[in-house]
Protein backbone atom coordinates (compact mmCIF):
# COMPACT_ATOMS: atom_id res chain seq x y z
CA UNK A 1 0.00 0.00 0.00
CA UNK A 2 2.88 2.57 1.06
CA UNK A 3 4.61 1.76 -2.48
CA UNK A 4 1.03 2.52 -4.39
CA UNK A 5 1.10 5.99 -2.26
CA UNK A 6 4.33 7.15 -2.69
CA UNK A 7 3.90 6.15 -6.84
CA UNK A 8 0.56 8.48 -6.55
CA UNK A 9 2.44 11.21 -4.38
CA UNK A 10 5.24 11.33 -7.24
CA UNK A 11 2.91 11.21 -10.27
CA UNK A 12 0.79 14.30 -8.78
CA UNK A 13 3.35 17.02 -8.93
CA UNK A 14 5.06 15.62 -12.41
CA UNK A 15 1.33 15.88 -13.60
CA UNK A 16 0.92 19.36 -12.43
CA UNK A 17 4.66 20.39 -13.80
CA UNK A 18 3.52 19.40 -17.49
CA UNK A 19 0.36 20.82 -17.14
CA UNK A 20 2.34 24.09 -15.97
CA UNK A 21 4.69 23.86 -18.70
CA UNK A 22 2.33 23.22 -21.45
CA UNK A 23 0.37 26.41 -20.40
CA UNK A 24 3.63 28.23 -20.44
CA UNK A 25 4.88 27.03 -23.86
CA UNK A 26 1.75 28.17 -25.35
CA UNK A 27 2.14 31.31 -23.46
CA UNK A 28 5.96 31.85 -25.15
CA UNK A 29 4.33 31.11 -28.41
CA UNK A 30 1.56 33.21 -28.70
CA UNK A 31 3.81 36.25 -27.39
CA UNK A 32 6.48 35.44 -29.58
CA UNK A 33 4.33 34.35 -32.73
CA UNK A 34 2.73 37.93 -32.29
CA UNK A 35 6.21 39.84 -32.45
CA UNK A 36 6.57 42.14 -35.07
CA UNK A 37 4.43 45.29 -37.39
CA UNK A 38 2.18 45.38 -40.32
CA UNK A 39 4.78 46.94 -43.00
CA UNK A 40 4.02 48.33 -46.80
CA UNK A 41 5.28 46.21 -48.92
CA UNK A 42 4.75 47.23 -52.89
CA UNK A 43 2.43 45.69 -55.37
CA UNK A 44 4.39 46.33 -58.51
CA UNK A 45 7.62 48.32 -60.14
CA UNK A 46 7.03 51.65 -59.40
CA UNK A 47 9.53 54.72 -60.80
CA UNK A 48 11.02 57.64 -58.87
CA UNK A 49 8.83 60.98 -58.74
CA UNK A 50 5.73 58.75 -58.53
CA UNK A 51 3.18 59.65 -56.16
CA UNK A 52 1.72 56.59 -53.80
CA UNK A 53 -2.33 55.86 -54.82
CA UNK A 54 -4.60 53.62 -53.23
CA UNK A 55 -3.26 49.95 -54.98
CA UNK A 56 0.47 50.83 -54.78
CA UNK A 57 1.43 48.70 -51.39
CA UNK A 58 -0.09 46.12 -49.68
CA UNK A 59 0.06 45.08 -45.82
CA UNK A 60 2.44 42.11 -44.84
CA UNK A 61 3.29 41.42 -41.00
CA UNK A 62 6.80 41.14 -40.72
CA UNK A 63 9.37 41.13 -37.73
CA UNK A 64 12.08 43.72 -38.71
CA UNK A 65 13.43 43.76 -35.19
CA UNK A 66 16.43 46.83 -34.82
CA UNK A 67 15.26 47.96 -38.45
CA UNK A 68 11.91 48.87 -38.35
CA UNK A 69 12.18 52.64 -37.50
CA UNK A 70 13.51 52.89 -41.01
CA UNK A 71 10.61 51.25 -42.46
CA UNK A 72 6.39 52.40 -43.01
CA UNK A 73 4.12 50.65 -40.69
CA UNK A 74 0.51 50.41 -40.81
CA UNK A 75 0.43 53.31 -38.86
CA UNK A 76 2.13 55.61 -40.76
CA UNK A 77 -0.48 56.40 -44.29
CA UNK A 78 1.90 56.41 -47.58
CA UNK A 79 -1.14 57.35 -50.22
CA UNK A 80 -0.07 60.52 -51.58
CA UNK A 81 3.81 60.31 -50.35
CA UNK A 82 6.10 60.89 -53.28
CA UNK A 83 8.79 58.32 -54.55
CA UNK A 84 12.17 59.33 -54.01
CA UNK A 85 13.52 56.20 -55.55
CA UNK A 86 12.39 53.85 -57.40
CA UNK A 87 11.02 50.66 -55.86
CA UNK A 88 10.79 47.21 -56.93
CA UNK A 89 7.59 45.19 -56.74
CA UNK A 90 7.59 43.20 -52.89
CA UNK A 91 10.53 45.88 -51.11
CA UNK A 92 9.64 47.36 -47.97
CA UNK A 93 8.31 50.86 -48.43
CA UNK A 94 11.50 52.41 -46.08
CA UNK A 95 11.15 56.02 -44.64
CA UNK A 96 13.91 57.21 -46.52
CA UNK A 97 12.07 56.73 -49.98
CA UNK A 98 9.58 58.42 -49.84
CA UNK A 99 8.66 62.48 -49.32
CA UNK A 100 5.51 64.80 -49.20
CA UNK A 101 7.16 67.56 -51.03
CA UNK A 102 5.29 67.57 -54.69
CA UNK A 103 8.40 69.24 -55.63
CA UNK A 104 9.75 65.75 -55.44
CA UNK A 105 7.11 64.91 -58.40
CA UNK A 106 8.60 63.82 -61.77
CA UNK A 107 5.31 65.22 -63.18
CA UNK A 108 5.95 65.00 -67.04
CA UNK A 109 6.17 61.90 -68.89
CA UNK A 110 8.12 62.42 -72.26
CA UNK A 111 7.94 59.96 -74.91
CA UNK A 112 11.53 59.98 -77.40
CA UNK A 113 12.24 57.94 -80.12
CA UNK A 114 15.83 56.44 -80.46
CA UNK A 115 17.59 54.47 -82.97
CA UNK A 116 17.24 50.57 -81.65
CA UNK A 117 21.30 50.15 -81.20
CA UNK A 118 21.08 53.23 -79.71
CA UNK A 119 19.27 52.25 -76.14
CA UNK A 120 21.15 49.86 -73.66
CA UNK A 121 20.31 46.21 -73.78
CA UNK A 122 18.62 44.49 -70.96
CA UNK A 123 16.67 47.81 -69.51
CA UNK A 124 13.73 46.79 -67.53
CA UNK A 125 11.07 49.61 -66.62
CA UNK A 126 11.30 51.60 -63.93
CA UNK A 127 15.02 51.02 -64.04
CA UNK A 128 17.17 54.19 -63.67
CA UNK A 129 18.70 55.30 -67.16
CA UNK A 130 21.31 57.94 -68.61
CA UNK A 131 20.46 59.96 -71.27
CA UNK A 132 23.24 61.37 -73.42
CA UNK A 133 22.99 63.70 -76.46
CA UNK A 134 25.80 62.98 -79.24
CA UNK A 135 26.22 64.64 -82.83
CA UNK A 136 27.76 62.76 -85.47
CA UNK A 137 30.63 64.58 -87.35
CA UNK A 138 29.73 64.75 -90.72
CA UNK A 139 31.96 66.60 -93.76
CA UNK A 140 34.92 66.72 -91.81
CA UNK A 141 33.48 68.34 -88.98
CA UNK A 142 35.18 68.52 -85.92
CA UNK A 143 33.65 65.33 -83.52
CA UNK A 144 31.58 67.14 -80.54
CA UNK A 145 31.68 65.68 -77.15
CA UNK A 146 28.49 63.76 -76.03
CA UNK A 147 26.82 65.57 -73.29
CA UNK A 148 25.03 63.93 -70.27
CA UNK A 149 21.19 65.31 -71.23
CA UNK A 150 19.79 63.75 -68.11
CA UNK A 151 21.01 61.37 -65.52
CA UNK A 152 19.26 59.16 -63.21
CA UNK A 153 15.55 59.12 -64.89
CA UNK A 154 13.45 56.52 -64.69
CA UNK A 155 11.98 54.28 -67.46
CA UNK A 156 7.84 54.72 -67.46
CA UNK A 157 7.15 52.62 -70.63
CA UNK A 158 10.02 51.00 -73.86
CA UNK A 159 8.28 49.15 -77.15
CA UNK A 160 10.75 46.19 -76.81
CA UNK A 161 9.60 45.20 -80.02
CA UNK A 162 10.76 47.97 -82.52
CA UNK A 163 13.87 47.06 -80.96
CA UNK A 164 14.02 43.54 -82.40
CA UNK A 165 12.69 44.51 -85.42
CA UNK A 166 15.74 46.96 -85.88
CA UNK A 167 13.62 50.57 -86.15
CA UNK A 168 13.12 52.87 -83.75
CA UNK A 169 12.36 52.56 -80.14
CA UNK A 170 9.80 54.09 -78.51
CA UNK A 171 10.57 55.25 -74.97
CA UNK A 172 8.77 57.15 -72.17
CA UNK A 173 10.74 58.48 -69.41
CA UNK A 174 9.66 59.58 -66.35
CA UNK A 175 11.39 63.86 -66.29
CA UNK A 176 11.11 66.64 -63.84
CA UNK A 177 8.91 69.37 -65.98
CA UNK A 178 11.91 72.03 -65.61
CA UNK A 179 13.99 69.38 -67.82
CA UNK A 180 11.05 68.65 -70.55
CA UNK A 181 12.42 71.47 -73.10
CA UNK A 182 15.95 69.99 -72.29
CA UNK A 183 15.18 66.71 -73.68
CA UNK A 184 13.07 68.17 -76.55
CA UNK A 185 15.56 70.43 -77.48
CA UNK A 186 17.97 67.36 -78.20
CA UNK A 187 16.14 65.45 -80.47
CA UNK A 188 15.89 68.19 -82.59
CA UNK A 189 19.61 67.57 -83.80
CA UNK A 190 21.70 64.88 -83.01
CA UNK A 191 20.79 61.40 -81.67
CA UNK A 192 19.83 60.59 -78.02
CA UNK A 193 21.74 57.47 -76.42
CA UNK A 194 20.33 55.79 -73.75
CA UNK A 195 22.99 54.26 -70.34
CA UNK A 196 22.10 52.06 -67.93
CA UNK A 197 22.98 53.81 -64.76
CA UNK A 198 23.40 50.28 -62.92
CA UNK A 199 24.83 47.47 -64.68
Amino acid sequence: MKNRRNASSYRTPLAITLIAASFLSAFFLATFSQQGNDFWIASMNLSSGHQIVSGDFKLQHLDLDSSTSLYLAKADKPIGLVLVNAIVQGEILSIENVSSSKNRLAASAVPISIRAVDVAYGIALGESVDIYWVIDSQNGELPVEPVLILGGVSLVSYDQKSKNFGTDAALTIAVQQTQVLRVLSATTHGRLVVVRSHV
